[in-house]
């Protein structure tokens, strides 16, 4: 399928510029393509797809969703909050969200079932 919005560079692994083999999961794409259209503006990704090595190396868990590719970490937009980018996650379809507040980003998965959580948990 592919994103509307977003190249491969940039949902590729930061370290390695490789993406999953089976690609990015077209529910996350479907997912970032909806919060940005709901935003109205571009949204910038700390990061979407980990090969094994750096998400070792960033302390991500052996099961990260990243890993699968079916996860990105947005970048706050302009005059937005992590709670407000959290909903707008929740109302496109994200089904993990994480809120970081100290870091400025908010994790979204595909996982298939829900789950929530914030770096002050």
């Amino acid at each position: 399928m592919g994103s509307k919005y977003f190249s491969d560079r940039e949902l590729a692994c930061h370290c390695c510029g490789e993406l999953p083999e089976n690609g990015i999961a077209n529910e996350l794409l479907e997912v970032l393509d909806a919060m940005r259209e709901q935003i109205g503006a571009p949204l910038l990704l700390s990061c979407a797809y980990r090969c094994p090595a750096h998400n070792k190396e960033v302390g991500g868990g052996p099961n990260s969703q990243h890993v699968q590719g079916c996860a990105a970490d947005v970048l706050l937009p302009e005059g937005k909050s992590v709670d407000e980018l959290a909903t707008i996650a929740e109302n496109c379809g994200a089904d993990g969200i994480g809120s970081y507040y100290d870091s400025g980003f908010v994790h979204v998965d595909t996982r298939g079932y829900t789950a929530r959580w914030t770096d002050r948990d």
